[in-house]
């Protein structure tokens, strides 16, 4: 095939090749790479940037997460303070009713005692006056002896330690 088979060089070619490549270089060197390297520097700034702003924002989350806790950490020793505060008083309330209840049952437990130890001596009075009465009355159906009003006292008198015990 003559077109393909290039036997001769010829300077028109070498004067075009020239061209070509000056032509493809000047426009590399001044259009085109000039506008790939400020994409690439605008992307760096922009890379750059948002570490940068990362960088801060996780300093201030940071800072957040420590004031979060530390507001925890005060709160649940005001908790805790206000646990015991109450716990105390509540304590102190209940100790005092205690004491103020204690101090009702033994009144009563005293009155009631008193009470029934008066009852017990009128009781043990209305017995023995009972006791005299009925001796009397006995003495005065079974015999007709006449018995002197105090004798009789006497003698119930003188049992009545007896019966008692």
């Amino acid at each position: 095939v003559p077109q393909l088979e290039q036997t001769e060089f010829f300077i028109s070619q070498l004067f075009w090749l020239v061209v070509t490549f000056t032509f493809l270089f000047i426009f590399l060197w001044r259009i085109s790479l000039p506008r790939i390297s400020s994409v690439l520097e605008k992307r760096e700034s922009k890379i750059d940037d948002d570490i940068t702003s990362a960088k801060k924002l996780q300093a201030e989350a940071e800072e957040i997460q420590k004031q979060i806790d530390q507001q925890l950490r005060n709160a649940r020793l005001e908790t805790s303070e206000l646990i015991k505060t109450a716990s105390s008083k509540f304590q102190n309330h209940a100790t005092k009713e205690l004491h103020q209840l204690d101090n009702n049952l033994s009144n009563t437990i005293e009155e009631s005692a008193t009470t029934i130890e008066k009852n017990i001596k009128d009781s043990l009075k209305q017995i023995h006056d009972q006791t005299y009465l009925i001796a009397k009355l006995t003495l005065s159906k079974i015999s007709n002896v006449p018995v002197n009003d105090n004798e009789i006292k006497d003698t119930v008198d003188q049992l009545q330690p007896k019966v008692i015990n």
